[in-house]
């Protein structure tokens, strides 16, 4: 399974107009080309950022997805009208090692660098931190490596309700000394001082 992302960031003075874009553009995807996309924006952290994520089950599937659009004229006409409204744009490919649960409403991303010669033994580092979170809280955190850019990312991804429970959340586990062993066994896998975490509010 793969996850792509296109990273948006907007004019400062047109973040609505880009909002309206993104959902647009999300709804087009889901209604008429059969697409799994969803429309988050960050929270507390650049204000302008939007990401439109979409789920494949095969890299086949978005390459056919992709060879449709660009027979969508609507989907072009609405990218060139973005062109004065988003100051940038890039995407993003990853491969889902473990699925992340079903989508709520804010997405806590934790992203870091891993150590390339560790990569065999990060990942499944990596899935043991989801179990362990999973016996704790219940809540179902994902895996995913890049495909595209530094091939040496990898992110948690999971799901809350609210800001309020995912910073509940993690209040809970870093005052569990169990829970903060963990980075000390991280310590040979992952480049220090690359985790990095970020909150996104998803669309309706």
């Amino acid at each position: 399974m793969y996850m792509t992302f296109r990273n948006m960031r907007a004019d400062m003075g047109h973040m609505q107009d880009a909002i309206g874009v993104a959902t647009w553009a999300r709804d087009r995807l889901n209604r008429d080309h059969g697409g799994n996309y969803a429309v988050s924006v960050n929270v507390g952290g650049d204000p302008t950022a939007i990401a439109l994520a979409g789920a494949f089950a095969t890299m086949a599937d978005y390459e056919k997805l992709r060879a449709a659009l660009v027979g969508d004229d609507s989907m072009q006409a609405m990218i060139r009208m973005s062109s004065g409204i988003l100051v940038e744009v890039q995407d993003a490919i990853t491969q889902v090692i473990r699925a992340p649960g079903e989508r709520r409403g804010i997405v806590t991303v934790n992203r870091a660098m891993m150590h390339m010669p560790a990569v065999t033994e990060a990942i499944p580092f990596a899935l043991e931190v989801c179990d362990y979170v999973k016996a704790k809280l219940g809540n179902d955190l994902g895996v995913m490596t890049a495909v595209t850019g530094n091939r040496a990312g990898l992110a948690w991804m999971g799901y809350s309700d609210s800001l309020e429970q995912a910073a509940q959340d993690g209040q809970t586990m870093e005052s569990d000394p169990d829970y903060l062993a963990f980075f000390k066994k991280s310590e040979n896998l992952f480049v220090p001082g690359t985790l990095e975490q970020s909150y996104w509010q998803m669309l309706p």
